[in-house]
């Protein structure tokens, strides 16, 4: 039986993977990837390396995107960007080919230095011409990078299906990249540019969540 919703986010909250400020201003705020600052994070660093419960959440995804009319047997390969959906994409292409008997690659490329692609080894590369990819995500954000992720598949001459799964949707979009999102949760979470950042302007300082994980949970 699939877990739902709240089921994984109790998962997050046991490997204190979910972090939301409590409003203390001496505590330090979310500075996100995309530039953005936030009041909460999902850190999945914390959940991945356990490889039973990605396993688990591997199985529930593909499950809920059968729900959602997604085909299994159509995906011959699956791409996540790194670091965060490269285990998530092999375990995902693993049980793609266990349910369907066929082949099914995976692939995870690398954002370049300056942040405006994402790009292949030459190993994948030469496997996606032609082939029909199904993409993945640990968290979606902005969908910044799912949508340079599309895009490298495109450059490859892959195929990219209308779908992206990912494990926590934090963004509130429904579509992504003209993409139906699926994920194991929906959580929105505020963002806000620093001008605008509230906790900023109350003096709490911005740090990035995954490096600073400690000093985002200290007692103050």
């Amino acid at each position: 039986m699939p877990k739902t919703q709240d089921d994984w986010i109790a998962e997050y909250q046991a490997k204190n993977a979910l972090w939301i400020h409590d409003g203390n201003l001496k505590r330090p705020h979310a500075l996100l990837t995309s530039g953005m600052h936030s009041n909460g994070f999902f850190n999945s660093r914390l959940v991945i390396p356990d490889e039973t419960l990605l396993r688990e959440a591997t199985h529930d995804l593909l499950k809920l995107f059968m729900r959602h009319s997604g085909s299994i047997s159509q995906a011959q390969g699956v791409v996540g960007p790194q670091t965060g959906a490269t285990k998530l994409a092999e375990f995902m292409s693993d049980d793609i080919r266990s349910i369907t008997g066929s082949s099914c690659f995976w692939a995870s490329p690398a954002k370049k230095r300056d942040k405006t692609a994402m790009i292949f080894n030459n190993e994948e590369r030469l496997l996606l011409p032609k082939k029909t990819v199904l993409l993945c995500e640990d968290v979606l954000t902005t969908g910044g990078s799912v949508d340079l992720t599309a895009r490298a598949v495109s450059d490859a001459q892959g195929n990219v299906l209308p779908f992206i799964l990912v494990l926590v949707n934090r963004s509130g979009l429904e579509w992504a990249s003209g993409k139906k999102v699926v994920a194991l949760i929906n959580r929105p979470m505020p963002m806000w540019v620093p001008e605008e950042c509230p906790l900023c302007k109350k003096r709490s300082v911005a740090v990035h969540p995954k490096d600073n994980w400690n000093l985002l949970n200290a007692t103050y």
